[in-house]
């Protein structure tokens, strides 16, 4: 049976955590295991659980260390933590939370502290770039829309400057153009997929479609840097949405490089 880790902090944060764990855990088929990680006590992560009718974990160490054990296990699918302890801190992610996604190598959802409880994870909203290379979309959450009933909503937002030019027949150009573009990104799904487009920024339309198109989920493939400069999209999705962040691990060219320049310098 694989899992979904609920990593639970002792603020009332642990209540969307807790419940964006549990519709994903509907969506995978998997079950969902409530940690937390002792710190300042549990008084109020334990009523949440309780009240969810869910068993809770509790662990000692160092969090981020056992994050990342229970994280690596192989029956682990995904893993859901807050971003943060409260609404008004300046970085999109706390210490926990940022070193946890930018080092397990499995979706990780993060939830703001702003987003309320989920019901029911029912839409999803994937950001594509049209000059990304195919590996870096979150296939496996496409993927789920084509076997359940999750909406995937696929944006693609235009730089003014590149937008495509159509001719006589706009109206069918623009189908066929969308058809295009969905077969090429998605293709394992592309009959339950709908395709949104926008002219602007990304980092300022996605969280804005996202609350535009009703999406419970936002599902962003990533190459795991979020330094000053990188992964604006992610950023944007982090500091101004108010709905979950699925942060799906890929690899990229530079990355695969990075890695076998690692293994090179190894000792044997």
């Amino acid at each position: 049976m694989t899992k979904v880790i609920a990593a639970l902090d002792n603020s009332l944060a642990a209540a969307p955590v807790l419940a964006t764990a549990v519709e994903l855990g509907r969506l995978l088929d998997a079950e969902v295991e409530a940690i937390h990680v002792q710190v300042d006590g549990a008084r109020t992560v334990r009523g949440v659980t309780a009240a969810a009718g869910i068993a809770l974990r509790t662990l000692d160490g160092p969090v981020l260390d056992r994050l990342l054990e229970l994280g690596d296990t192989d029956d682990v699918v995904a893993l859901v933590l807050g971003a943060r302890g409260t609404p008004g801190g300046r970085r999109p992610l706390g210490g926990t939370a940022l070193a946890v996604a930018t080092t397990l190598r499995k979706p990780v959802v993060v939830v703001p502290p702003t987003a309320a409880a989920p019901e029911r994870l029912r839409r999803v909203l994937v950001p594509l770039e049209g000059s990304v290379p195919a590996p870096l979309v979150p296939r496996a959450i496409v993927a789920l829309g084509a076997r359940s009933a999750l909406d995937v909503v696929v944006l693609h937002v235009y730089e003014p400057s590149l937008l495509p030019l159509f001719t006589d027949q706009p109206q069918h150009e623009r189908i066929a153009w969308a058809r295009e573009f969905l077969s090429r990104y998605c293709p394992w799904g592309i009959e339950r997929v709908r395709l949104e487009t926008r002219v602007g920024s990304s980092e300022e339309l996605v969280p804005l479609v996202a609350a535009e198109t009703g999406a419970d989920l936002v599902a962003i493939g990533w190459a795991q840097e979020l330094a000053e400069g990188r992964a604006p999209v992610v950023r944007a999705a982090l500091t101004v949405g108010r709905v979950p962040v699925m942060l799906v691990p890929v690899e990229t060219p530079n990355r695969k490089e990075e890695r076998w320049s690692s293994l090179q310098s190894s000792p044997a």
